[in-house]
């Protein structure tokens, strides 16, 4: 009786966990990813993995053909409710996850466990509603990469990468957004000079949160369209005590203003278009380093007189290019320029608010290229690419870069377009390095090999995307 009595109470309370369960009614599920994967091998190095060819402080300008494993994972529900008079509402909730590893290890190699091993990041959470019940509003809340085009043969997001956890307007042609960019995150990445997180007086690793805003606008003109930007960037004021010393550091801002011209180009085949962009960051809001456009990782370093970044400046001119000429050759090409100044008067190397790292507080980067894509049949693509960069930290002299790549490619789906994937490649670079930059070893390459004045590297990847 008792055991009959324990399973009515047991089919009870399952029932009633049954009927209180949320029932799934959407069925609009999407699923996007994109990855990168492969072996290589650095020539002229006994290193175990092979690091890049490209100048140091440049991340991928200069050629990303030697990037590391990484890979995405994006999921997506779709809503589209509608009222009474027929209008909808176009609702999209996004999560995003990436991996990829710290130290150059093959993906397949290591876990979380590992020293240096697998990062996981969630770069995107969020829910966006467009044209609102028919209308030509739009908002979003939450996480994402929020940012525009690219230059993919440098896999550098150029002009407008706002990417943090906020909130934003539309309406047509006009966007408002503000972004919190505070982290906890205490790798490289990050400014030295705003490490502090400023809690009740008590300093914990990690940074100031920043309030950005974000003003885009744009025109539609005959072939194309002109975006202009402007951002406003405030830094809280803080207090920070060690054991010997008060630090004591008072809010600061900076602006952004930008513009970016992209008109399509006519040729035989379709897709063809050319972008340029011009833009200038004052203050906190003159980042832009490492392969990254980010104007909120502010560069150099502070005035010490007045613990701000007041006289502080960035510059970066962009022009990137695609054209299918024939059916038989397209050719992706850039260009790019930045120059940037931290708010001391040195044009060399400065310190930090706590005066325990000297920063670099002047740097110039150029840049150009191109990558070529012969068509040999539908399914076997010929890549080649010509890359020239130079870097020039402070007062030092310019290091110089000059890299060849060729990398058969097969692409099994068969179309002749730069933008089809999976990519199947062989590859194989040269780079040539003056001697500023062979003598300083200002590669991660020529960190591992030495000082020389060519470097190889050499390697079978794979690329996919699927949007």
């Amino acid at each position: 009786m008792k055991t009959n009595f324990s399973l009515l109470l047991t089919l009870f309370f399952t029932l009633e966990l049954f009927a209180q369960s949320p029932v799934i009614s959407n069925k609009n599920f999407s699923f996007g990813t994109y990855g990168r994967a492969g072996i290589g091998y650095g020539l002229g190095t006994e290193a175990a993995f092979p690091q890049s060819l490209n100048l140091n402080g440049m991340g991928s300008i200069g050629g990303r053909f030697e990037e590391n494993d990484y890979l995405e994972l994006a999921t997506a529900m779709h809503f589209n409710p509608t009222n009474a008079n027929k209008e909808i509402t176009k609702i999209n909730v996004q999560a995003r996850f990436a991996f990829y590893t710290t130290q150059g290890q093959l993906i397949g190699n290591v876990s979380n466990k590992s020293i240096g091993g697998i990062t996981t990041a969630m770069p995107e959470l969020f829910a966006e509603a467009k044209n609102i019940m028919g209308s030509d509003w739009s908002v979003w809340i939450g996480a994402r990469l929020f940012r525009g085009d690219d230059i993919h043969v440098i896999d550098h997001f150029y002009f407008d990468d706002h990417s943090g956890q906020g909130v934003g307007i539309q309406h047509k042609n006009t966007k408002f957004s503000v972004i919190f960019t505070g982290s906890i995150d205490t790798t490289s990445t990050l400014p030295p000079n705003f490490y502090l997180n400023i809690v009740n007086g008590t300093p914990t690793l990690g940074l100031r949160n920043k309030y950005i805003s974000v003003l885009e606008h744009d025109i539609q003109v005959k072939k194309g369209y002109v975006k202009l930007m402007g951002e406003f960037q405030r830094l809280p004021s803080g207090v920070s005590k060690d054991e010997d010393t008060e630090y004591s550091y008072p809010a600061d801002y900076g602006f952004v203003l930008g513009a970016k011209y992209n008109k399509s180009i006519s040729t035989k085949l379709p897709g063809s278009f050319n972008a340029v962009s011009a833009r200038l960051g004052t203050g906190i809001a003159n980042g832009g380093d490492g392969g990254s456009s980010r104007t909120y990782m502010t560069y150099g370093a502070p005035n010490l007189e007045t613990n701000s970044f007041k006289k502080a400046y960035s510059i970066a001119l962009t022009e990137t290019f695609l054209l299918n000429l024939t059916e038989k050759y397209s050719l992706n090409g850039y260009a790019i320029y930045t120059k940037s100044k931290g708010a001391s008067d040195s044009d060399n190397k400065a310190p930090d608010y706590l005066g325990k790292q000297m920063l670099f507080n002047r740097k110039q980067d150029i840049a150009f290229g191109a990558r070529g894509t012969y068509y040999v049949n539908n399914w076997l693509h010929l890549l080649h690419e010509l890359d020239f960069a130079w870097r020039k930290d402070g007062t030092q002299d310019f290091a110089q870069m000059t890299k060849f790549t060729i990398a058969p490619t097969l692409v099994p789906t068969a179309k002749r377009d730069v933008w089809e994937r999976p990519h199947f490649r062989f590859v194989y670079s040269v780079a040539h390095y003056n001697q500023f930059a062979a003598d300083n070893l200002y590669s991660p390459y020529l960190a591992q090999s030495g000082t020389k004045n060519w470097g190889q590297y050499i390697g079978v990847k794979m690329e996919w995307w699927i949007w």
